[in-house]
């Protein structure tokens, strides 16, 4: 069985749904735990490698593992979305300006190492890129949905609307252009992973 699962509106479905979720628990630990933000990290990098490791390793179960990791990777990033913002004192725009750089690197060293961009495929070369590039792409999607909810950011009303408009972008041109798989993927992650980081919010606001 393939270990990533097939690019169509089933895998988005679960990917929001793992996205809400492990937002929901990033934001609840951040509460919890923020002036142990650096613990918290390397115990969540080291339970996301280990997954990873594991889903290259076992026959089994390979599908359920990959949406665990996506679990693990959305907790990630909202953790080192705050952390970033928080810890380092840029700010909202300061933790979305500085991931955003490191999310370009990546998609710069693994473009000249394989010769193609990071995406969701069972290359082991190009799937420990996608997973590397996935965090920090999580990552700049949660950031992106701290600054929206935050009292200074933009209008929650027309953060969505661009975010609603930007999908629909992203989907028209992937229907009607040739425009490589691996391209269009990740625009359409940030969008959904931030549309995932601010569901996250709402229901963590509501649960307290």
């Amino acid at each position: 069985m393939s270990i990533v699962p097939e690019l169509s509106a089933t895998f988005w479905i679960n990917w929001l749904l793992a996205a809400m979720a492990g937002e929901t628990a990033g934001h609840a630990l951040n509460h919890i735990y923020l002036h142990r933000s650096g613990r918290v990290i390397v115990a969540l990098m080291l339970s996301f490698l280990a997954t990873l490791i594991l889903q290259g390793t076992t026959g089994r179960l390979r599908r359920m593992i990959f949406w665990f990791a996506a679990f693990l990777l959305s907790l990630l990033g909202a953790v080192l979305a705050e952390t970033t913002d928080v810890s380092m004192g840029v700010g909202d725009n300061g933790a979305i300006l500085l991931v955003a750089i490191l999310l370009v690197f990546s998609f710069v060293i693994c473009y000249r190492l394989t010769g193609n961009l990071p995406g969701p495929a069972d290359d082991t070369d190009v799937r420990g890129f996608f997973w590397a590039t996935a965090m920090l792409a999580q990552t700049v999607a949660s950031a992106c949905a701290d600054w929206i909810v935050d009292p200074g950011g933009p209008s929650e009303r027309l953060a969505i609307a661009v975010i609603a408009l930007g999908i629909a972008a992203t989907i028209g041109i992937y229907s009607c252009t040739r425009m490589p798989r691996s391209v269009m993927f990740w625009p359409a992650f940030v969008l959904s992973g931030t549309v995932a980081a601010l569901a996250g919010d709402v229901i963590l606001k509501s649960i307290e």
